[in-house]
């Protein structure tokens, strides 16, 4: 039980803080908010990104088709017994440390025309939401996976 504590995040419940919205594309959210998918400066101002959601049967479609990023949010020790496959692994706690580094492949990423998706352990970790409020004030627009690790793995995926 302890291990699994200490996967998420120590701020508890922050992930309630804003709602996440189910949606299909970041081009199509774009498109209907008339925003871009990435980094926009006007000035010195970075327009803020959008922060979506997508349950597992669209996660499963973007990955069979090629369509995705997907980002483990969880401490590598986490990652490395167990992920989703593709997924890379960038943890919330090293944030910081990999911005510049992450930037080029979520550029590249949207380039392609791909979604970035974000994940934790489970629906009550809030790492991923955590993450993707931090990458969407650096102006990409982001996909949050509820359901994590924990069921995509019950899922037998």
């Amino acid at each position: 039980m302890l291990l699994l504590l200490t996967a998420c995040s120590e701020i508890a419940g922050t992930h309630s803080e804003g709602r996440v919205a189910e949606t299909g594309s970041h081009a199509e959210l774009a498109q209907r908010n008339n925003v871009a998918s990435h980094a926009s400066v006007v000035g010195k101002r970075v327009q803020q990104g959008q922060i979506t959601g997508v349950d597992i049967g669209r996660l499963f479609e973007l990955i069979q088709t090629k369509r995705v990023l997907l980002v483990d949010c969880r401490p590598t020790i986490f990652y490395r017994m167990g992920h989703i496959d593709g997924a890379i692994n960038l943890p919330l706690k090293k944030y910081t440390k990999s911005i510049n580094m992450i930037r080029a492949d979520f550029d590249r990423a949207l380039t392609e025309r791909k979604i970035i998706v974000l994940y934790c352990q489970n629906i009550d970790c809030p790492d991923g939401y955590l993450f993707a409020k931090k990458i969407a004030e650096e102006g990409y627009s982001v996909s949050v996976y509820k359901g994590g690790w924990q069921e995509w793995k019950a899922s037998g995926l």
